[in-house]
């Protein structure tokens, strides 16, 4: 059964997307030479010169081994055909209602648009996020906090073990012997973002062009993808899976308070988007 929640009426502001406005939420995947510079990668010569290899575009890991299964990941490449979604038009404007959010707790997961031009002004994906709160009880929120598959707990630690130092489990602050641990933490990974609820108070937006691709965050609670304009786009994803449902993918809906109606995205035309590096778009 998926968790619902409410929320009050309102409509969210898109903005153009780029890497540090949505560094809380992920990365955004794009050439520097044509973007600004953004984001800092390094490049080298690769094919005998014939063409520059940017190192390292983005971050994609397994964290399964947090899971409560145990079940190991291996990587995962789909393609998504998503089609232009319905908008709804309220005061004029037309707006995308935000129904469903979704997070994939121990795996990033990238979007790679197929056949989609930066220049194509018909056409664009809307890309939805929220921040994760703190978690609650269970027994305070009447139960409606999603089950999320955390670790088992751990055993007590012996004074050896102690003494030798710990480190912090991400989701539940217990602490493991800094000698053992299984897959190696490097001081720049991305950690998943832990098991609350998303804060509707602080979704965001973001417009997306063709020459554009992101990687949700682990654990990134989004809205499943949005194609805006005339046309469908084609998506290779990437992320890691283990097949088991609750560790893969988690989903809350929701539903606007009583004679609201409900949380939605101001949804402005693809051809107002930039169409050229380092140009901002109408707002």
């Amino acid at each position: 059964m998926i968790p619902k929640l409410s929320t009050s009426s309102r409509s969210v502001a898109v903005r153009d997307i780029d890497p540090v406005a949505f560094a809380p939420f992920g990365q955004v995947i794009q050439n520097p030479s044509t973007h600004d510079g953004a984001p800092s990668l390094q490049r080298v010569e690769a094919n005998q010169g014939s063409a520059e290899k940017w190192l390292n575009i983005t971050q994609m890991r397994s964290w399964y081994d947090l899971g409560s299964s145990r079940k190991p990941a291996a990587v995962s490449m789909n393609m998504f055909v998503c089609k232009p979604r319905a908008l709804e038009r309220k005061n004029g404007s037309d707006v995308f209602p935000v129904k469903i959010l979704e997070r994939h707790p121990f795996t990033p997961q990238t979007f790679v648009p197929l056949g989609l031009a930066a220049q194509d002004k018909g056409t664009c994906y809307l890309v939805i996020v929220a921040p994760t709160l703190p978690l609650r009880s269970r027994s305070s929120d009447g139960g409606s906090e999603p089950a999320y598959p955390l670790p088992p707990p751990r055993r007590k630690r012996s004074l050896r073990e102690r003494l030798l130092g710990a480190r912090p489990n991400l989701f539940t602050n217990d602490f493991t012997s800094s000698t053992t641990g299984t897959a190696a933490h490097g001081a720049d990974d991305p950690k998943p973002k832990g098991p609350g609820l998303p804060d509707l108070d602080k979704i965001r937006a973001f417009i997306v062009r063709g020459d554009q691709a992101v990687t949700y965050g682990a654990g990134t609670w989004h809205a499943p993808m949005v194609v805006l304009g005339e046309k469908a786009i084609d998506f290779v994803v990437v992320q890691y899976a283990n097949g088991v449902a609750m560790e893969d993918c988690q989903e809350v809906e929701l539903h606007a308070e009583a004679g609201g109606e409900g949380l939605a995205v101001a949804v402005r035309d693809c051809s107002e988007q930039a169409t050229t590096a380092g140009t901002r778009a109408k707002l």
